[in-house]
């Protein structure tokens, strides 16, 4: 029987065949050579089909094959011009992707760290992308301004504490999606603002077919996290997660990361089919 097992599992390997990815890959020797970029100064990468503007390599590189390569975004419409909704747009490399699945589709891209969106602005200029609408400009509860924790990276948040004297414009994103009779597809990676942010749009939930939704939040929180999934189950999403960080090596041990958020979970909610 052992024998037979490994037999088994060596067959199994000769004749696996791994899906090659659609698109470009980094060379190991380009990979070594970006990440050892700094990150203060504009640079630019060329791909086959489309050009980026960038400042930081690591998180260039990590969402890039996080997109391209991974594609945890891929998703499929019949629509023509599907509805995109990017909230937390970083500097364009999600609103590239879609564009570059579905060319057609109406993308609107918020962002509203100053040092992001305009590396996003020229991205979108650049690959000269129509049907795009760029707002600068945080999605919350209620038009509004709101203090800013701005980093100029994957960082940058709404902040709730009020301890930074950096203001932002903030749109109700609720309204805002009065507008549309159905949406394709929704991102929300907005850095831990998100609680609050579903709970106020659950009727404009209902018209979106694909909502990826990256969670944010504390290990004394879990009541938070299983609220915000009984909200989407509630109006008709079903649910998949994955680890969007791990940070916890010994969870039993170290309990706490010491860092604003202790559990980061990419969230992927798509209609329940009946």
């Amino acid at each position: 029987m052992f024998i037979t097992n490994i037999l088994k599992g060596i067959q199994k390997k000769l004749t696996q065949t791994n899906t090659k990815p659609r698109f470009q890959q980094f060379s190991w020797i380009r990979k070594r050579i970006l990440k050892h970029q700094e990150d203060q100064n504009t640079k630019s990468f060329s791909f086959k089909s489309f050009k980026l503007f960038y400042k930081r390599p690591y998180e260039f590189i990590k969402t890039y094959e996080e997109l391209f390569i991974d594609e945890i975004y891929r998703f499929e419409t019949k629509n023509e011009q599907p509805i995109i909704i990017d909230c937390g747009a970083n500097i364009g490399l999600s609103s590239i992707y879609f564009k570059t699945i579905y060319p057609k589709a109406i993308l609107h891209a918020f962002e509203p760290d100053a040092t992001l969106f305009e590396l996003l602005k020229q991205n979108i200029e650049v690959n000269d992308f129509s049907k795009t609408h760029l707002h600068q400009a945080a999605v919350w509860i209620e038009d509004t301004t709101l203090s800013f924790s701005s980093k100029g990276s994957e960082g940058s948040h709404i902040d709730l504490s009020n301890q930074s004297d950096h203001k932002v414009k903030a749109i109700k994103l609720a309204s805002f999606l009065e507008q549309f009779e159905q949406i394709d597809f929704l991102k929300m990676d907005i850095e831990g603002a998100e609680f609050q942010v579903v709970a106020d749009c659950l009727i404009g939930l209902q018209k979106v077919d694909n909502f990826f939704l990256e969670y944010h939040g504390k290990v004394d929180e879990t009541k938070q996290l299983y609220t915000l999934l009984q909200q989407v189950e509630s109006i008709g999403f079903n649910v998949y997660i994955k680890m969007a960080a791990d940070h916890l090596k010994s969870p039993f041990y170290q309990k706490h990361t010491g860092t604003p958020y202790d559990v980061q979970l990419n969230i992927f909610c798509y209609k329940q089919i009946n």
